[in-house]
């Protein structure tokens, strides 16, 4: 039994304690409203406790989601920075990414040995077009 309902039965019981005489208007318009407010707060505790339920599901899929991630980007296979060298396709310089200075936005750059453009797809560029 929840705090709610704890309350009402209180109520009640001092509307039992009262002698409160449920025969009369005043006394049918309290057990009516006590009755009311007992129906309000069942469905209150019925859905703290759906909310519970809810909430430990919830916590089960981050877990699941957290195992995947992990699972999916082991750092042993995902590495931010690029391993292989890059190349110019003209003048074969190899140039080092990291010190272009490039961002994402930047869909293409110029060779800093002989000036060709070099276009880049980034890996985030075919999640976005599906």
């Amino acid at each position: 039994m929840g705090y709610l309902s704890e309350r009402v039965n209180y109520v009640k019981g001092l509307m039992e304690g009262m002698k409160f005489d449920t025969n009369t208007d005043e006394g049918k318009l309290f057990k009516a409203l006590i009755d009311i407010v007992e129906d309000l707060a069942i469905s209150a505790e019925d859905l703290e406790d759906t909310q519970d339920q809810i909430l430990d599901v919830i916590d089960e899929y981050e877990e699941r989601i957290d195992d995947l991630e992990a699972e999916v980007f082991d750092e042993e296979y995902y590495d931010e920075d690029i391993d292989e060298p890059l190349t110019c396709p003209e003048c074969g310089a190899e140039l080092d990414f990291d010190e272009l200075d490039i961002d994402e936005s930047v869909k293409s750059f110029k060779c800093p040995e002989c000036g060709t453009k070099i276009d880049i797809e980034w890996l985030d560029d075919d999640a976005v077009e599906e």
